[in-house]
């Protein structure tokens, strides 16, 4: 299986987990004589317990000087006080991931959203349950009986193993980004490119000069396919029973080719890649926005080469004149269909009556 089938089923599978919970969701309100409980919390008696009792003896050994190892029993007590800070700021950080994390799902695969083809199965369940969109069962565990090392364990529903997060690592990764990847959103980057370049997109200017114009959709007549004596090609086009309008062509080679067009789509880009520390969000975007054009695909969980940047950037310009700007553009306004002028029969020999065309001849003889 290629890069691009492994992409496309791994989105698949998430996406039969989004339609899971969609379902169990919408039976709710039938079902309300049922417990549904949500996922089942840590048992933090069974976790801290032991750990509250070793606490309890190394203070009372540190304070009647009873301890063979001082500093060794005082250092064990400080890391048992961390712990409480450490869980506790894994799960404010978790929070903020779970609170999110509904709305990216809505959106997932567009800009701004979740990007299901490059999250782990696993990970999409655990947070799933983290958030308490699906069932299942969240613990804690010192790593090798290390209260240093802590570590999140997911089970599903059933008792299954889904997975382990580290507690560290999930505070440390919080600094930077979620513990989800998402797709960029450059729409507004896009939309202001047109904006600020009314040489190239068309603005109607409104009563006061001192507003900015409002974009019309249309770009100015440069930018429009002209036939071979310079005019603007024109097609007419039926909109309805009775009308029609008429459309002219947008030159995309030509705005692919100007100098505003090249450095914007180059800002945009470069902000994309300079943005963030790794690469993931990058090949986000271009597994699950650029390649609907280019049809290319990045492996994730890689840092990109100098040369798979400069292809992205030369996609996303690619991309960006077949999804951003319209192929054709109405001119303007539809009108009535003209119908056409009936024209009169043409008569030949054959249809003439008996001696017609020698009266005819006669008549012109005479005349």
């Amino acid at each position: 299986m290629g890069l691009k089938e492994k992409l496309i089923q791994n989105k698949k599978d998430n996406e039969e987990i989004m339609f899971y919970i969609s379902e169990y969701q919408s039976s709710l309100s039938y079902r309300l004589g049922e417990d549904d409980k949500p996922s089942e919390d840590v048992d933090w008696s069974y976790f801290f317990d032991p750990y509250i009792k070793l606490y309890a003896d190394l203070k009372v050994q540190l304070e009647n000087g009873a301890s063979e190892d001082p500093m060794q029993a005082r250092r064990m007590a400080e890391d048992i006080e961390k712990s409480v800070i450490t869980i506790q700021e894994s799960m404010t950080n978790i929070a903020s991931n779970t609170e999110v994390w509904g709305n990216m799902v809505q959106i997932s695969s567009m800009m701004g959203g979740l990007d299901l083809m490059s999250t782990p199965i696993s990970r999409f369940k655990s947070i799933s349950i983290l958030a308490d969109d699906l069932k299942g069962k969240i613990d804690i565990e010192a790593l090798n009986g290390d209260i240093n090392n802590l570590a999140w364990v997911i089970y599903d529903e059933y008792g299954v193993f889904v997975e382990r997060l580290l507690v560290n690592k999930i505070n440390k990764l919080s600094e930077t980004q979620d513990m989800f990847i998402t797709i960029p959103d450059t729409s507004k980057d896009n939309e202001q490119f047109k904006g600020t370049n009314p040489e190239i997109f068309e603005v109607q200017e409104g009563g006061d000069p001192n507003e900015p114009g409002v974009l019309t959709g249309g770009v100015t007549e440069t930018y429009r396919v002209k036939d071979k004596d310079g005019e603007v090609k024109l097609t007419t086009k039926d909109i309805s029973n009775n009308m029609v309008q008429d459309f002219y062509k947008v030159d995309k080679e030509v705005i692919g080719k100007s100098l505003p067009f090249t450095l914007a789509m180059d800002k945009i880009t470069a902000g994309l890649i300079g943005a963030y520390e790794g690469s993931d969000q990058v090949i986000a975007f271009n597994n699950n926005i650029l390649s609907e054009v280019t049809k290319f695909y990045l492996k994730p969980a890689a840092a990109l080469k100098p040369n798979q940047e400069k292809k992205f950037q030369e996609d996303y310009k690619e991309w960006y004149l077949e999804k951003e700007i319209a192929k054709e553009i109405p001119f303007g306004k539809p009108r009535l269909k003209e119908e056409p002028k009936p024209q009169p029969e043409e008569v030949t020999e054959e249809q003439m009556p008996d001696g017609q065309e020698e009266v005819q001849v006669e008549e012109q003889i005479q005349s």
